[in-house]
């Protein structure tokens, strides 16, 4: 065989990713860019290197593997991936085409390496692709694949060459993809502390507006491609599609429309002050919960600290296992701390006659102090908006900690409303019962304790009252 690779140098994201695996064990890369960035072509350079790592067969000297790459839907597969693909390694030069079974034979020097490419639309095409017998699995726009496609993919890797060609050398899958959004499992696997499994790496390319920019050179216009591909778009789109960061779903509208993160969310970790009372705002529940702790400094402003959010915890284990070491962590010097409660926690349970706050009292010895004994949604909301719709002199009235990521992403989208099927126009909608809601309605209750201290709040929901009700409906979230 013959060289027949077409001379390409990868921009140094691209790069790292080309280079990066795993010797000898199943590995993961992703890569995310902005649209141009030349992170397709990445994907498919890093299969023609690893493909020249593996061990040449005992009985012909020939480097054999197979790969698969997968789209999610047909057309996409046939005018984006494989259109891609034929753009770098064409038939006849850098290896044969065989329409009928959708599989492109790469062919160079010693390398022999077969490249399927298939489609997600139908069960049986899943099916099909999770019977395949791999080397390598390679996923176009990752993000649009299901998590359990992932899982059972990455089972089929590692099975080709068989032995007598001397079994797979190293195994593995990658991708690239565009953001997805937020509520996706890949930005929780990506993007999350301690989410990523330890066989798995992410490249982020840099911004298109960024001075780092990747592949500008290959773009028409250079780096005034993505300045003009903007124009036009919505801050959305923008933000996802040029400047690399994820976006949020549209499905549904948000409960709060005036959080602004650029706004409310500090650029910097919030300071604990031990002389003002530390409060925690707290939405119990076995299946979900969440206790969002804040202050009120002198200044009027409430300053959101951190977060816990967690299922299947009792009242009696959380306060053990999760609220105390918090405290003794975060808070060491905290002279005066509460818990501020949804009013539902004073109820017993048929199955247990203490209440959330019995234990929390009784058992623990917390401080329980109730802004009052109504939890309904339009309640929450109001205290949530006197404080992120005021300026005070000293700045935002509402300043959250970056470290709070849940509440940060409820508040921007993950708290939204959700008609269900059957309701009509003048049914009033409530909010989704998701990951968000229980960290939502814990900084509701924050919200509400600080707010009913204050009194311009007693005047604002006067002139809220006057005003036509739109969070109409109770809502309890337990």
């Amino acid at each position: 065989m013959s060289n027949h690779l077409v001379s390409y140098t990868p921009p140094a994201t691209v790069r790292g990713f080309i280079r990066d695996y795993t010797p000898g064990e199943l590995f993961f890369n992703w890569i995310l860019g902005p649209v141009g960035s030349g992170k397709t072509t990445g994907i498919f350079f890093k299969l023609a290197y690893m493909a020249a790592l593996q061990t040449p067969s005992p009985r012909d000297g020939v480097r054999r593997s197979r790969a698969v790459i997968v789209r999610n839907t047909m057309p996409q597969l046939r005018d984006t991936t494989i259109t891609s693909w034929n753009y770098w390694f064409k038939d006849g030069q850098a290896g044969s085409w065989r329409a009928q079974d959708s599989k492109f034979v790469l062919r160079f020097n010693d390398v022999e390496c077969e490249v399927l490419f298939r489609p997600l639309d139908t069960p049986d095409d899943v099916q099909r692709v999770l019977s395949l017998e791999v080397t390598f699995a390679i996923l176009d726009e990752f993000v649009q694949i299901d998590k359990a496609i992932v899982e059972a993919l990455s089972a089929r890797c590692g099975r080709y060459p068989p032995a007598m060609d001397g079994g797979a050398t190293n195994w593995g899958m990658w991708g690239a993809s565009n953001p997805g959004n937020e509520d996706s499992w890949w930005h929780d696997k990506l993007e999350e502390p301690g989410a990523m499994p330890t066989n798995w790496r992410y490249f982020k390319q840099p911004s298109g507006f960024s001075a780092y920019a990747e592949n500008v050179e290959n773009l028409p216009g250079g780096t005034r491609y993505y300045t003009s591909l903007a124009d036009g778009k919505s801050d959305h789109w923008v933000k996802q599609f040029i400047e690399v960061e994820w976006g949020y779903s549209l499905d549904g509208t948000p409960v709060l429309k005036t959080f602004q993160p650029q706004i409310h969310v500090n650029k910097t970790p919030l300071l604990f002050n031990p002389r003002l009372p530390l409060v925690a705002g707290f939405d119990p529940g076995l299946g979900g919960s969440a206790l969002i702790f804040g202050q009120m400094d002198h200044d009027g402003r409430l300053r959101v600290l951190s977060e816990l959010v967690q299922a299947g915890y009792g009242a009696d284990r959380l306060c053990s296992e999760r609220l105390r070491p918090h405290l003794r962590l975060r808070y060491p010097d905290a002279q005066e701390f509460f818990i501020s409660p949804d009013p539902a926690a004073n109820s017993g349970k048929d199955s247990d006659e203490r209440s959330v706050v019995d234990v929390l009292k009784q058992k623990h010895k917390f401080i329980v102090r109730f802004p009052d004994m109504n939890n309904r949604l339009e309640t929450r909301v109001q205290a949530i908006e006197f404080f992120s719709t005021r300026i005070t002199p000293a700045g935002p009235a509402l300043v959250i900690d970056p470290s709070c990521r849940t509440l940060i992403r409820a508040l921007a989208t993950g708290w939204r409303y959700k008609r269900r099927k059957g309701d009509t126009e003048d049914t009033a909608p409530e909010p989704d019962k998701n990951k968000y809601s229980h960290p939502a309605d814990a900084f509701g209750y924050l919200c509400k304790w600080f707010a009913n201290t204050d009194p311009r709040y007693a005047s604002d929901k006067q002139r809220r009252a006057a005003l036509p009700q739109t969070h109409a409906g109770a809502y309890h979230a337990r």
